[in-house]
């Protein structure tokens, strides 16, 4: 019976031939590297989502599925979460001699809920990122371990936004419509879920992906103070960006190259919005370069070990094996592995057993790889971008 359950487990994670012929057709298009690369890029830092455990409690009474998948647990990551993830990094080299690195996208700003509740809701107003960590218990080293993970090549951090939320859609959502849902998640100082009993929410955490016309300028100062925020906090400039959770005008590209960014990470088939219910299509792949001389790469290879309440990742019982599958066909088409890996996977601050297996499944896959391709080299978005770029 034992062997039947692990023959079974085995024939899940294996991908239907369907599914292999399409990851082999995705991976034949762009510039290629004799090389066996891999970078592991994480979204979401620096980001709130749920506050704490009582939050979480609190909004499942009260109706919010933040019990319905994974995301219900991520939260702005903890000195702990921090130390431990740099810890198990430095417990590998590759073929260098460089130990396994993550490049975090982050967020530099959350809303300031006070400042908008003692404005009685009449405007908007962010907090950057120092502020938000002055009000969380055990976070009072998130920057230093940016800044120190920058120093020792185990966390490089690049930009993801300035929220994680459309401040739009948000907006309306909790102040024009006084949804009792948001409003409740509003006053545990939280944000994420996307349904309240059996209303659903439209997307208010793509922040950059505009629904009408008139809020692209806005989105482009938006991005401005993101860069600026960054730059103050990390020392210099941007040099990699991922829009967060839904993609970005083709207009914010200018933008981006204004503060400093040169490398895009983007889907491989992207749908982008004009705006007015608008959309463009584009085919994307390694190395491509686009009207701003910025190089675009992207994701072959997914490692999402804390997944749960997702139908279409439900089949997925070894994210290691299926991603060391991803990773091989990557290297057989030569080209580098690009590994999405959400920081949920990794934060404890709400469910300790959560990051438990998240670490525990990571380090699984960093020896995996290494015994596997003892000649691998880690490298980091931005230097891949680099790389890319030398081969135009």
């Amino acid at each position: 019976m034992k062997k039947q359950n692990q023959a079974g487990k085995r024939k899940m994670n294996n991908f239907t031939y369907k599914e292999k012929l399409r990851i082999h057709l995705s991976n034949s298009f762009g510039k290629t590297l004799r090389r066996k690369i891999v970078v592991i890029e994480s979204d979401d830092w620096g980001s709130i989502r749920t506050a704490s455990r009582a939050a979480y409690e609190a909004m499942s009474r009260f109706g919010l599925k933040v019990q319905a998948n994974h995301y219900g647990f991520d939260g702005l990551e903890s000195d702990e979460d921090l130390e431990i993830l740099l810890n198990v990094l430095s417990e590998f080299k590759d073929s260098t001699g460089r130990a396994p690195v993550f490049t975090p996208f982050c967020n530099m700003a959350n809303p300031d809920f006070e400042a908008i509740e003692n404005a009685n809701f009449s405007a908007y107003a962010f907090e950057s990122i120092d502020k938000t960590l002055r009000k969380y218990p055990n976070h009072t080293k998130l920057l230093h371990y940016w800044q120190q993970g920058e120093r020792q090549r185990l966390f490089s951090p690049q930009l993801h936004g300035r929220e994680h939320i459309h401040v739009g859609r948000w907006w309306k959502l909790l102040v024009e419509d006084n949804d009792a849902g948001m409003r409740e998640a509003f006053k545990w100082r939280s944000v994420g879920a996307s349904q309240w009993h059996a209303k659903i929410y439209p997307n208010y955490l793509g922040a950059l992906h505009p629904t009408k016309k008139d809020e692209i300028p806005e989105l482009h100062k938006i991005l401005e103070d993101a860069g600026d925020l960054y730059k103050h906090y990390l020392g210099h400039a941007p040099e990699c960006f991922v829009a967060p959770n839904a993609a970005e005008p083709a207009e914010l590209e200018a933008t981006l190259k204004k503060i400093g960014v040169n490398t895009i990470t983007r889907a491989k088939r992207r749908v982008y919005p004009l705006g007015d219910g608008q959309f463009k299509k584009e085919w994307n792949w390694p190395g491509k370069i686009n009207a701003h001389g910025q190089v675009i790469l992207v994701r072959n290879a997914f490692f999402e070990p804390v997944c749960f309440g997702e139908p279409d990742k439900a089949h997925i019982t070894d994210w290691v094996d299926r991603c060391l599958k991803q990773i091989s066909i990557a290297f057989l088409w030569n080209k580098p592995a690009v590994i999405s890996s959400h920081r949920v996977n990794y934060i404890g601050f709400i469910e300790p057993k959560n990051r438990e297996k998240g670490i525990r499944e990571l380090r699984r896959l960093l020896k995996a790889i290494l015994t596997k391709w003892p000649e691998v080299e880690f490298m980091t978005t931005r230097e891949l971008g680099e790389l890319m770029m030398n081969k135009a």
